[in-house]
């Protein structure tokens, strides 16, 4: 599904993205709060993007266009209809930074979420430290769930991680306000 605001296209995750999206994953600035380091090899993104695309119906991930560009991803991981939640992030060129696109293109895909496809609950997760990504969340109506000292996302990492919610519920009434 195509999902379209004011000034982007999110557009479902392509093989030929994967080019674009090497210029984001291979920034160590843009990485700095993930629990990944930079990606060096253009191979390991396409790998990357062949597992997601692979992933539909668990995962839905968009590529963030504008004007032609593409300019950050946006996901809905771990997609569970029957208990009404999912988990959801993004990650944007770091060149692009600032201008409201992060918080405009995880609006369409909370309506999304929340709307078309029926979820009561998003969830989104990151580096305590990472303040555009919280105020991106907190705009959007998440609410801080907890902070989870020395969490470990993946094997041999650990960081402190700020675990966020936004419940249809909230999403309804500030849309209402």
């Amino acid at each position: 599904m195509i999902l379209t605001t004011e000034r982007l296209c999110l557009r479902p995750m392509l093989q030929s993205d994967a080019p674009a999206l090497f210029a984001i994953f291979s920034d160590a600035e843009a990485m700095r709060f993930w629990p990944r380091p930079a990606v060096t090899r253009l191979a390991v993104v396409e790998e990357m993007v062949r597992e997601q695309i692979a992933a539909d119906d668990l995962c839905r991930y968009w590529t963030v266009w504008r004007q032609g560009d593409a300019i950050g991803s946006c996901d809905l991981s771990f997609i569970n209809r029957a208990e009404g939640h999912a988990e959801t992030g993004f990650l944007f060129r770091r060149d692009q930074w600032g201008r409201g696109y992060a918080g405009e293109a995880m609006a369409a895909v909370a309506a999304h979420a929340l709307g078309a496809l029926g979820l009561a609950l998003l969830t989104a997760s990151t580096h305590a430290q990472n303040a555009r990504a919280r105020r991106v969340l907190e705009r959007l109506g998440f609410s801080l769930e907890r902070i989870v000292p020395d969490h470990a996302p993946m094997p041999g990492v650990r960081m402190d991680c700020a675990l966020y919610a936004l419940r249809r519920q909230a999403s309804i009434a500030q849309k209402g306000a």
